[in-house]
């Protein structure tokens, strides 16, 4: 009898082994964010904004960008370090996030990108940018305030 139950266990546990997701991070979603992050510190706002979903008031997000930018040095972006990933489906639409950091001389950038399911396309529905300074670094000036 206890040997029955033992097998049945370890049968339990291969099969649910059979059934779990992969954790490897879907290549062409980071690829996308990496893309994203490429649009943005290379000022290219244009395809930026046609990569977000319809949800998203151009206007709005064009005249966020400025600030945006402020955290992450104009130019190349560099290979991203992937840290995590989450897919959802729920009654609002599929989902998926990418968290990724970018490495630079004074700083790293962690970029969190959100795409959500239209049609058969994934579109940007969100993305935050932060960045925090390395130790023993100064701060890059702030540009000064224009004249009112």
């Amino acid at each position: 009898m206890q040997r029955r139950r033992v097998l049945g266990l370890m049968a339990a546990c291969g099969l649910a082994a059979c059934s779990m997701p992969s954790l490897e991070a879907d290549p062409q979603r980071a690829a996308e964010a990496h893309a994203l992050y490429g649009d943005l510190v290379e000022g290219r706002d244009d395809a930026l904004l046609a990569r977000m979903s319809s949800g998203n008031d151009p206007a709005t997000v064009r005249a966020q960008l400025p600030m945006i930018r402020t955290f992450a040095p104009a130019g190349p972006a560099p290979e991203p370090k992937p840290l995590g990933w989450n897919a959802n489906a729920s009654t609002n639409g599929q989902r998926y996030s990418v968290a990724q950091e970018y490495e630079y001389p004074d700083r790293i950038v962690r970029a969190d990108t959100t795409f959500l399911k239209e049609g058969e396309a994934w579109k940007v529905e969100s993305f935050n940018v932060n960045a925090r300074m390395k130790p023993g670094l100064a701060a890059p000036a702030a540009e000064p305030a224009p004249p009112a």
